[in-house]
């Protein structure tokens, strides 16, 4: 009988002699469409199950009887039988069955004994089976055989471990009987390892698994070479330990394939909390370089990198338990992913750039689950620098109407404002130049006769939030980067790319001809040094400088100035960069030494992002008559 569900005919049996005083043979032959002779099988296999629990007795001129000999005990079968007919009410529990009937089975398993297991038609049987195919390819683990004379499954022992961890261990194993002694000695090494709860889960998972596999007869040969690595790690050694006291409990040896399994979900842990914990762990060279390749192709220079040393060690902590789930094929599930993308856009982007590194490096994919993970680090460091360019200390009002409503609008302010920031309150009449030198930024609702060097903000007494929130973040922008504003408008982008820095290209001629136009152009009018191309050509060799849907983002250290440079070329028709369809071409500048933070950077994606997620704004650019329609469509950004 399988361990997953109890033998189909024997649970028709006991249901339909529970409706029935009696049964005939002839009746339960009938009513389950097989011979008499099948049936005597049937209640022959049921009385040697369900032994000192319930029989059929033939009671003679009268038909077979369900005697129950142990009431509690008989109950709890039948919730059980209830519990595991519902087991097979989904698509993916439904491949449970599949998979476990196929891997602990001795022998072949035809499709109508499968079909007959699981009370489903043959039809739906050949749906499920497609689907667990699907499921299985990406372990490398098929379903083989014919139909009709019986089906097996074909794979690694190890893939198949990792099938069922990843997939349908709740459905084989939630209620696995593993002694408590084990289960109590497993809790006290991993608290005295600091394991968190999602490692701790996944390695009493691990643990099960392998215990099982051994029992039947089923233990790891000899992994890829790749695991050896595990054997002189702490990683080992704490699995070491487990084992030992697994064995102390059961008359069983572990031999070292299986030991490294259980060493995996323990190398492959999430970032320990714990900075005690931290001490021990060890961040290599490898880390290092790869962490510095990650940033040359996001875009961050050496000064971010030594103003965040914090972040960037977290990091790459991160990274080293993120390689071993790689290396190792642990997958794990991220099920703040949605709101990730949808909300932290250009940590998501940058994350999927370090994938990108990653997977030129090592030739390891990167699932998107993972990039989820990686967000969350530049999440951090996105808001961590946005705090640091809104962070004002005070500010004045000038207020034209009286000190009622200058206290009105100091209180608007209030609210988008820091909640440390001084506000100080001033009539016009009160209004010098040297007045605002000790001023952020100055806030007035009148027209001021005198001319100053601190940012001012138009205002009226009763204000759009959304609106003056924007504007102070435009002017601290403005001010901390010493970009010079024309008009009114809130893109960065636009601030950036002047009529010098605007490209038509030509759709005839290669991406690179037209990248190299531009930089020999940027070259003669001041804006990039020399040795511009060269540096792109040797960044571009590292990863892909495609951004996003249509959009290429060409990036390198420029000497020529000590602010970031940004020019902007278009194609008129759609061409081919790497596969990809590209229109628009962002050409970034980025000084190798500057007092700025990354919060600049940051804003550029921030808008590019918006760019991208608007086909009709991207397109609008791109055919564009003049720099001036492509001003109006910039600006557009900032409000997608």
């Amino acid at each position: 009988m399988s361990d997953l569900i109890m033998d189909n005919r024997v649970v028709q049996i006991i249901e339909l002699t529970e409706k029935k005083t009696y049964c005939s043979l002839d009746y339960l032959a009938g009513t389950m469409g097989v011979s008499t002779r099948t049936i005597r099988n049937y209640i022959k296999q049921l009385n040697s199950d369900l032994d000192g629990i319930a029989s059929l007795l033939n009671e003679k001129g009268k038909g077979y009887r369900l005697y129950i000999e142990d009431e509690q005990l008989f109950e709890d079968l039948i919730r059980k039988i209830n519990s595991e007919k519902n087991l097979l009410d989904s698509p993916q529990r439904r491949i449970a069955f599949i998979i476990e009937r196929l891997m602990n089975s001795d022998e072949t398993n035809t499709l109508d004994e499968l079909a007959f297991a699981m009370n489903i038609g043959r039809t739906t049987l050949v749906n499920e089976l497609k689907k667990a195919s699907v499921a299985l390819e990406s372990y490398n683990l098929s379903i083989r055989g014919k139909p009709n004379s019986g089906m097996f499954l074909s794979g690694n022992e190890l893939d198949l471990r990792l099938f069922i961890l990843d997939n349908i261990y709740d459905y084989l194993y939630s209620g696995y009987p593993l002694d408590e002694d084990i289960k109590a000695e497993v809790i006290r090494i991993a608290r005295q390892h600091d394991l968190e709860s999602t490692t701790f889960n996944r390695l009493m998972q691990s643990i099960i698994v392998m215990l099982d596999r051994l029992v039947r007869n089923h233990p790891l040969e000899k992994l890829n070479e790749k695991y050896n690595k595990l054997l002189h790690s702490k990683e080992y050694r704490i699995a070491e330990e487990i084992v030992s006291a697994i064995e102390s409990q059961l008359p069983i040896t572990i031999p070292e394939p299986e030991r490294l399994f259980i060493s995996i979900p323990i190398a492959g842990r999430r970032t320990p909390t714990n900075n005690h914990t931290m001490v021990d762990i060890t961040i290599t060279d490898e880390i290092k370089r790869l962490l510095d390749q990650i940033f040359e192709q996001v875009g961050f220079e050496k000064d971010i990198v030594r103003d965040n040393e914090v972040f960037f060690k977290d990091l790459q902590y991160h990274i080293t338990f993120m390689l071993n789930r790689l290396m190792f094929n642990m997958r794990i599930k991220n099920p703040l992913l949605a709101d990730v993308k949808e909300k932290y856009p250009v940590a998501y982007k940058m994350a999927e750039i370090a994938g990108q590194v990653i997977e030129n490096e090592y030739d390891l994919q990167v699932s998107e689950d993972e990039m989820g993970y990686i967000a969350f680090y530049f999440g951090v460091f996105i808001a961590q620098n946005e705090g640091k360019v809104a962070r004002l200390q005070r500010v004045a009002v000038i207020c034209g109407t009286g000190r009622g409503t200058a206290k009105l609008v100091a209180i608007q302010l209030q609210r988008i404002l820091n909640k440390g920031t001084e506000i100080d309150l001033f009539s016009e009449t009160e209004v010098t130049k040297d007045l605002f030198e000790q001023y952020d930024i100055v806030f007035s609702t009148v027209k001021l006769a005198i001319e100053f060097d601190k940012p001012l903000i138009m205002i009226n007494e009763i204000f759009d939030e959304k609106s003056v929130s924007q504007q102070i973040e435009k002017v601290t922008y403005l001010q901390k980067f010493k970009l010079t504003d024309v008009g009114n408008h809130n893109s960065i982008v636009k601030l950036l790319i002047n009529e010098d820095k605007y490209f038509i290209l030509d759709s005839s001629k290669g991406y690179q001809e037209n990248v190299n136009r531009m930089i020999d152009d940027l070259v003669n009018k001041g804006y990039l040094d020399a040795g511009f191309k060269e540096r792109l050509l040797d960044r571009e060799a590292k990863g892909s400088m495609v951004f996003d849907q249509y959009i290429a983002l060409p990036h390198t250290i420029n000497n020529q100035s000590n602010k970031i440079e940004l020019a902007l070329g278009v194609y008129p028709n759609v061409v081919q960069v790497e596969g990809r369809d590209i229109k628009l071409v962002f050409l970034l500048g980025i000084p190798e030494q500057t007092e700025y933070d990354a919060s600049l950077l940051v804003k550029i994606y921030d808008e590019i992002i918006k760019i991208s997620a608007n086909k009709k704004l991207l397109f609008d650019l791109a055919n564009a008559a003049n720099y001036e329609e492509l001003s109006k469509y910039l600006e557009q950004a900032t409000r997608s």
